[in-house]
């Protein structure tokens, strides 16, 4: 009898301690504890005025939990659920976007997974919230807090943070979602695809510097072939077998004019100093190249378009595509480095057949006025008309009658000056307008 009475006792002290009993935690208890938190953050708001990305944080969370019922959204008593999964794993893995993944709180987040307090899984779950917002707000716009000056403009988009949780926590494919916030074209993916290859690169070390020299040309002997046959078969570019010789033979001679044009670089196969710098980039700031054009490509719109024009800047050619294919390519003519082409995207609204040019103020002061200074009739010669200001009711004035020594560049900048159509007129036959802001537009 005393064996049984001291076993009885025994088996309850078991029962007690077991983490299923001690640490259960019931839905009504994490939904109190979510209110008491999202009281706290909203109190903490106006502390928080100076810190504007804490502030708007805060303000995301109280009107996500407030416009959704003020109940965990991630997690229940029992744990993390599905979507809770899929987004830590994507979360994990945003390096590949070139994201940082701690800034999403990885870590804390993974420590407080088997978590089974009540404190623990609403940690969690107001962390994971946090995270998919910033995701998202980093996916959709990116994550630059700034993105205007004078040569770069895309307008940051405003982040609808409880509309676009609805429609997360509502999707019945929620990794789809997810993949859905990133640009979906594929400038962007070939980008993301190219990252990991770079990135295996310069933790290994890159690839060996070519040596400056004379320019090599297909068919020549030079002793650097040898290490710029290994330079590119490092990158995936060069695929035959390296052999002993040192001639610049025709299989490289094809992998030199690929290199070339996708450095944007002239395919003429000569091996110069502009190809060999290229060549002499180092892996890990390609890397860095490859990230930072990840970021621009989330600045702009997502969605292309069927139809759109690409202009690339810097390397002096637009195409037009259609339907995700090539339709016209062609040479053109950008801004210099004292007058540099702005970097942005807008709608093609309408165009001009025939147009006149209005000059803008800038070139009447920086060009026009030495040509007038030194021949009075410049303007007649090249059909551009005087008028006495910008206005409508502006009158048409006789260069001749003007001495344009004596005219300073502040006061020519208010004249308006205007090329009538023709052979002459430096827009050509077409304009195509998008209006924009530096009143740049495009023309034959």
């Amino acid at each position: 009898m005393l064996k049984t009475l001291l076993f009885i006792p025994f088996l309850f002290s078991i029962f007690f301690i077991s983490p299923e009993t001690v640490f259960a935690t019931t839905a009504e208890e994490l939904s109190l504890l979510l209110c008491d938190r999202v009281e706290q953050c909203s109190a903490e708001l106006s502390a928080l005025q100076g810190n504007k990305e804490s502030h708007t944080m805060k303000r995301w969370l109280v009107d996500i939990y407030d416009k959704t019922g003020l109940h965990p959204l991630w997690v229940t008593q029992d744990g993390p659920g599905e979507k809770a999964a899929i987004l830590l794993s994507v979360l994990k893995k945003s390096a590949m976007e070139g994201f940082v993944p701690e800034q999403y709180k990885v870590n804390r987040i993974t420590s407080l997974w088997d978590g089974k307090t009540a404190e623990e899984l609403i940690d969690l779950d107001t962390l994971l919230t946090f995270a998919f917002v910033m995701y998202a707000h980093d996916a959709q716009g990116g994550r630059a807090p700034s993105r205007k000056n004078n040569f770069i403009s895309t307008p940051t988009p405003a982040l609808e943070a409880t509309a676009l949780v609805k429609a997360a926590l509502s999707s019945p494919d929620f990794s789809q979602f997810l993949a859905g916030l990133l640009p979906p074209h594929r400038y962007y993916k070939n980008l993301r695809a190219a990252l990991p290859n770079y990135q295996i690169l310069a933790a290994a070390g890159g690839w060996a510097s070519i040596e400056g020299g004379k320019s090599i040309h297909p068919g020549e002997e030079d002793p650097r072939i040898q290490t710029i046959k290994k330079r590119l078969q490092v990158e995936g570019i060069f695929q035959s077998a390296i052999t002993d010789t040192t001639v610049y033979d025709e299989d490289l001679v094809q992998a030199v004019t690929r290199f070339q044009l996708r450095h944007g670089l002239a395919g003429d196969g000569v091996i110069g100093k502009l190809t060999i710098a290229a060549m002499n980039i180092p892996a890990q700031e390609k890397v860095r190249k490859i990230i930072i054009n990840l970021e621009r490509w989330r600045w702009e719109a997502h969605d292309l378009g069927q139809k759109y024009v690409l202009v690339d800047i810097a390397g002096f050619t637009l195409e037009a595509i259609a339907d995700d294919t090539v339709a016209l390519e062609m040479a053109i003519v950008v801004g210099t480095q004292q007058n540099k082409t702005p970097l942005f995207s807008d709608l093609i609204q309408y165009i001009e057949l025939n147009p006149f040019w209005n000059i803008p103020a800038s070139i009447a002061r920086n060009e026009m006025l030495g040509e007038l200074r030194k021949n009075p009739r410049y303007l007649t010669s090249n059909h551009i008309r005087l008028f006495s200001d910008w206005s409508s009711e502006a009158r048409e004035i006789n260069p001749l009658s003007i001495n344009w020594k004596q005219v300073s560049p502040k006061k020519i900048g208010q004249f308006k000056l205007r090329q009538d159509p023709g052979k002459k007129n430096a827009l050509g036959s077409i304009k195509f307008v998008f209006p924009n802001s530096y009143d740049v537009y495009m023309h034959d």
